[in-house]
């Protein structure tokens, strides 16, 4: 094989490198919890189950992320102590050091509805949270379904994504314990919002952590728990245009070399 022909295999092997490159980055690891909470700092009440805990009648059909705002004292009495708590860690304190703000990366005092007069206040809750690469255009997804015996007060779920750069930080609302208007069967105490569906595409490359959590408003009785499936990073998948240029660019090279080389112009498209 001349030299000239060499190069330009070389170069498709490169092009055909970096666009498979595109889609094999770091992804989320064990995003579908089948292995547990491996791959997942956790702070306060948070659990892997595959099934309901008896008693409980929690809608789990499969390995599922639960956090709730459970301590294991009398949250939801007459209930026994504990009783919706899932991992027999007490959800974590809000507004002081080392709380849940510490673990999510936010200001302290700032996950509060009222940061300045504190007039409402997040009392106690639980986080997960993982760390992982992005490239731009890669969409983070998964579903959730907030679960609550509070009735007096709107406790919250929210999810955070820190991109670990300059005005990187964004705290975005899930849902909150006034939005679970459906029975859960079996359940005569919770009401749930039902299944939804989370999605945000990244704009940049760079490492992100990402953070769930659900927390008390206002007062620290009535458990609400936030449950996650299938949480998954989807890799950007280049244009067709780049992918059509590419090749177009590699046959014109080789059509360009066998003139210069006095042989004849076959370029054919299959």
């Amino acid at each position: 094989m001349h030299a000239s022909y060499t190069r330009l295999a070389r170069t498709a092997v490169l092009v055909a490198g970096l666009m498979a490159g595109s889609l094999a980055h770091a992804n989320i690891a064990n995003g579908n919890f089948s292995a547990g909470l491996a791959g997942w700092q956790t702070f306060g009440d948070v659990a892997a189950l595959s099934s309901s805990p008896a008693g409980l009648a929690l809608p789990i059909s499969s390995s599922t992320l639960v956090l709730s705002t459970a301590t294991l004292g009398f949250d939801d009495y007459p209930l026994t102590s504990g009783h919706y708590n899932v991992s027999g860690q007490e959800a974590g304190a809000i507004g002081s050091a080392g709380g849940l703000e510490d673990f999510v990366g936010v200001t302290i005092g700032s996950l509060h509805p009222d940061p300045v007069n504190f007039t409402s206040i997040l009392a106690e809750g639980s986080g997960a949270r993982q760390s992982f690469t992005v490239q731009a255009g890669d969409t983070l997804s998964f579903t959730w379904n907030l679960l609550s015996a509070d009735r007096d007060f709107a406790d919250r779920a929210f999810v955070v994504i820190d991109t670990h750069t300059v005005n990187g930080l964004q705290v975005l609302a899930l849902g909150d314990a006034a939005q679970a208007t459906q029975s859960v069967n079996g359940n005569g105490q919770l009401l749930q919002t039902g299944s939804n569906s989370f999605s945000h595409t990244f704009t940049s490359a760079g490492t992100v952590t990402l953070s769930l959590a659900v927390a008390d408003l206002d007062a620290a009785d009535q458990t609400s728990l936030l449950t996650v499936n299938d949480v998954a990073l989807t890799a950007a998948v280049p244009e067709p245009s780049t992918a059509v240029f590419a090749l177009l660019g590699l046959a014109a090279g080789g059509v360009f070399m066998r003139r210069r080389q006095g042989g004849p112009a076959q370029t054919s498209f299959t």
